[in-house]
């Protein structure tokens, strides 16, 4: 069993958003009479370089991705054009506007060239392709020429290739209204002839952090241990867990591996053996936008805290893993500086219409289910029960509570024990709003609750009033304890020194009589 991430929901949207600009303006506009062409040439490194084609027959314009921060250069050009750079949902992307006017002989042509870092990510002796976003609107077909150095064998490739070229490219058609497996995009797994070296970085503070990456990533795994040791130690502050060794892996976002859709994932024997890692992160994250990466570093992370503080993973906690790491994530995020407003808003705005659509019933997440088209929702139900009932209770001093309920309580292996940690937490009965939500078996519990018109999360603050209150009062008693001693030793001390200056006294007062007396 793993414990993972999907963060991939407002990416989705903004294709979908993107998809449907497409589709709409294809129905408004008509087609265009515009041919696109693109070569990509993947370097030895996995970084490549892109060549776009656009030709017509005739004046004629279309809407399509170019890079935001890649700068891109018409390399070269017949006829006159203008391209214009507008705003887009995909934050890597602008939905440029280009006009084509013919020229002496009634054809035009613009050829648009830019960088493209990590096209291929490389491990081990295998490899990952995806394309840059080529999308158009109105859409048209796209012919995608990909050339790739060092492979061996290709063992997965989306859309199939159409042909192979004498200089080397495998020639692909995405096509709009064909099913892709990346919405504009051409995705190639494949065995390398060359293996690349894997190591490992290292940073030791608080505790000692690891990561083994292939040798291209070194910038990569030092910005995942800088933020792992930052995250850490907020993290070790609101749950009360230490860990000697946090330990990171990087993997290729191979389909069998959940592709692009898990962005990392901690296996479930390694949560129960004490959150022991490695903790397994997608090398597709270097292509994502800010916050990503931060956020999904800091969410693998608890699910090793959880399972260092009792939670077990199984299908009934895995709900519970998800929620709090979803949730912890955002929390420690902004503590340490990352900006994550805008995923932080779309997952709760996402998971309030999911709780409207299913009419608050969320009883399909208390045993974790296995139909994929439920997964989705199933990260943002568990999202919406832990941030409502977090948010309620005083935020993250809850978060402490409930982590100090979890060590108290021994294992956490139920949906019964989950709310029962959440209600030592609470301190109150939480049972029947989690009846609401759709969960059976669950037992009312039986402690000490607020009353109805003390404020929520009031019993927890007491409670760590009066552990202070009691702190405070052992350290003055001890703090007392410890200065009558000191006065009682130094009182002894000046005593036998007053008796024995004493003795001297009169040893002297003897020798001088004698003296004297001689």
């Amino acid at each position: 069993m793993r414990a993972g991430s999907a963060r991939l929901l407002p990416v989705s949207l903004a294709l979908i958003i993107v998809l449907g600009t497409v589709l709409a303006s294809s129905r408004a506009r008509g087609q265009s009479n515009v041919q696109v062409k693109a070569f990509i040439n993947v370097e030895e490194s996995g970084n490549a370089t892109v060549t776009l084609v656009f030709k017509s027959q005739g004046e004629a314009s279309l809407s399509f991705t170019l890079p935001k921060f890649e700068k891109y250069t018409v390399c070269n050009s017949y006829g006159n054009f203008q391209v214009k750079d507008l705003p887009s949902y995909a934050y890597f992307y602008y939905n440029s506007t280009i006009v084509l006017t013919p020229g002496a002989n009634g054809t035009s042509m613009l050829y648009i060239c830019y960088n493209f870092p990590y096209a291929s990510l490389l491990s081990g002796n295998q490899g990952w392709f995806m394309s840059p976003m080529l999308v158009s609107s109105p859409p048209v077909q796209v012919e995608v020429y990909v050339r790739i150095p060092n492979v061996e064998v290709i063992t997965l490739e989306f859309p199939r290739v159409l042909s192979l070229d004498r200089s080397g490219y495998r020639v692909y058609l995405l096509t709009p209204g064909e099913r892709q497996l990346i919405p504009g995009r051409v995705v190639i797994e494949y065995k390398t002839t060359k293996q690349v070296q894997t190591v490992n970085f290292t940073k030791i503070r608080l505790a000692k952090f690891t990561i083994e990456s292939p040798i291209y990533y070194r910038s990569l795994s030092e910005r995942i241990l800088e933020i792992a040791a930052r995250a850490y130690e907020r993290l070790q502050a609101i749950s009360g867990v230490s860990m000697d060794h946090v330990h990171f892996k990087l993997y290729l976002p191979m389909e069998r591996l959940g592709g692009i859709s898990a962005l990392g994932f901690v296996m479930g024997e390694d949560i129960n053996a004490g959150g022991r890692g490695p903790i397994m992160l997608n090398l597709a994250l270097i292509r994502y936008a800010p916050g990503y990466l931060e956020t999904t570093v800091i969410h693998e992370m608890i699910h090793s805290f959880l399972g260092r503080a009792g939670v077990e993973a199984n299908d009934q906690t895995r709900w519970f893993h998800e929620g709090l790491a979803q949730y912890i994530s955002i929390l420690v995020a902004q503590e340490i500086g990352i900006n994550v407003s805008d995923y932080a808003g779309e997952l709760y705005n996402a998971s309030t219409a999911l709780y409207k659509y299913v009419s608050g019933n969320f009883s399909f997440i208390q045993s974790w289910p296995s139909d994929p088209n439920l997964i989705s929702s199933a990260y943002l139900a568990s999202f919406y029960i832990v941030n409502n009932i977090s948010s309620t209770f005083d935020g993250e001093e809850f978060i402490r509570s409930l982590f100090n309920a979890i060590k108290s309580y021994g294992k956490v292996r139920t949906s019964d024990d989950i709310v029962n940690v959440v209600n030592m937490a609470a301190g109150r009965n939480l049972a029947p709003l989690f009846r609401a939500w759709g969960f059976t078996g669950v037992r009312d519990w039986h402690g000490q609750a607020d009353s109805p018109t003390t404020p929520p999360g009031n019993s927890a603050q007491r409670q760590a009033k009066f552990s202070v209150v009691v702190l405070f009062i052992g350290i003055l008693i001890a703090l007392i304890t410890y200065t009558l001693n000191n006065r009682v030793q130094r009182e002894l001390e000046v005593a036998r020194s007053r008796s024995v200056f004493r003795e001297k006294e009169s040893d002297l007062a003897l020798l001088d009589f004698c003296h004297v007396n001689y």
